[in-house]
């Protein structure tokens, strides 16, 4: 190969780019989403809200203890992004609680 050969193009995208959980919502995390997904992003990062403030904890002592970045904290905090499922357990495991809601009773 050189440098002249062409490169495969790019697959095209078959599913429409999708927006972030919190897109739509005026006051993240506090009011519900209209999307089923996002609702579930939405109700782990007021859970996590919570947790962190019964229990007096920066999103930068959150990070250190679950071994993730502070970044990660936050966009999970403001809905700015959709969580990684490993980044959700670690946070799980660190603060010794679930996060992400049940699937119980529809929730």
């Amino acid at each position: 190969m050189t440098d002249q050969t062409p490169s495969t193009p790019a697959r095209a995208r078959s599913l429409p780019l999708r927006g972030t959980p919190n897109e739509g919502v005026t006051d993240w995390p506090n009011t519900p989403s209209s999307d089923p997904a996002a609702e579930k992003v939405r109700r782990l990062a007021h859970q996590l809200a919570v947790v962190m403030q019964e229990r007096n904890l920066s999103a930068r002592a959150v990070a250190r203890m679950a071994g993730i970045g502070i970044g990660t904290v936050q966009v999970i905090q403001h809905g700015n992004r959709w969580p990684d499922s490993r980044a959700v357990a670690r946070l799980e495991v660190a603060l010794d609680t679930a996060l992400w809601p049940s699937h119980e009773s529809g929730n």
